[in-house]
């Protein structure tokens, strides 16, 4: 086989995919023993990992009937994502209260919809709740779960250039004087990294922390000059929220678009994902404005 028929066989499309799948469970209380599935995940025969995880801990709140529980369930999802994409085999106890549940053979259209089918599945925690009398409830978005969307609208968008742009793994660690440092930057192209950031959330503090993360992963490349430039994409958070948390979202975002501009990043930002995935092609083919 010449290279020309290699590079049309990798971009055709495939009849299906086929991998393995498991569930990443977590346990709240470790006198109870109790253990509750907080996400799921898929490799393919090719070995792409493909997560989504937990992201609206309101159900947790309510059936513990504290905050605690649900901050300790997003610190239990990082390390699964953390772990997971070091090494998308690693199965069994990650840490106390935290295991990798192999569950077998899966396998579908595409990896992003067997791990929805999954996903609504399996975690119980992660249904909306609907609210009598009111409008539908606002559903957080994380960056995980907008990664894993993104992907597959650039696989299909950017063909044979996708993989030159998004690496597969989106993390890269570097050392410097202050120590090691992992950096999350999952979309490139000549002389630019970029990042992704959620703001996707009801709380402005969790808002701000996501916002400050991304900037950060980006800050810390341009000044070990790991690039030239560098750019921010951010999720904007959809329908549903109350005017209250939309205004008091609003002007913390308004804040950090200023101070990210005055450090010469590039930032762009939408709730549609589709619109969001066509900023970040324009970026990485140079057509950004």
């Amino acid at each position: 086989m010449n290279g020309l028929e290699e590079l049309f066989e990798k971009a055709a499309p495939k009849a299906g995919i086929q991998g393995t799948w498991f569930a990443a469970r977590w346990q709240p209380d470790i006198a109870t023993g109790e253990m509750l599935n907080i996400g799921v995940g898929f490799v393919s025969s090719e070995g792409d990992l493909t997560l989504k995880l937990l992201n609206d801990f309101s159900r947790l709140e309510c059936l513990f009937d504290s905050s605690n529980a649900a901050f300790h369930a997003e610190l239990a999802c990082q390390v699964v994502e953390e772990c997971l994409r070091a090494n998308p085999y690693r199965r069994g106890k990650l840490l106390a209260g935290i295991t990798i549940d192999d569950r077998g053979f899966a396998q579908g259209s595409d990896n992003q919809s067997i791990v929805g089918r999954l996903y609504s599945e399996v975690i119980t925690l992660g249904k909306p709740r609907s609210v009598k009398g009111k409008r539908k409830p606002f559903s957080p978005v994380s960056r995980d779960t907008a990664y894993e969307s993104l992907k597959v609208y650039l696989k299909k968008s950017l063909k044979l250039d996708y993989e030159r742009h998004v690496p597969k793994n989106p993390f890269l660690e570097i050392n410097d004087s202050f120590g090691r440092e992992k950096l999350y930057l999952p979309f490139q192209k000549e002389e630019g990294v970029a990042t992704l950031a959620s703001a996707a959330y009801a709380d402005p503090y969790r808002v701000k922390s996501q916002l400050y993360e991304g900037f950060r992963s980006v800050e810390i490349a341009l000044k070990n000059k790991i690039s030239k430039g560098a750019a921010l994409f951010v999720v904007l958070p959809g329908e549903g929220l109350s005017k209250e948390a939309f205004e008091s979202l609003e002007k913390e975002f308004e804040e950090f678009y200023a101070f990210v501009r005055r450090h010469d990043i590039h930032m762009e930002s939408h709730g549609n994902l589709i619109e969001l995935g066509d900023s970040v092609i324009n970026w990485c083919q140079g057509k950004a404005a």
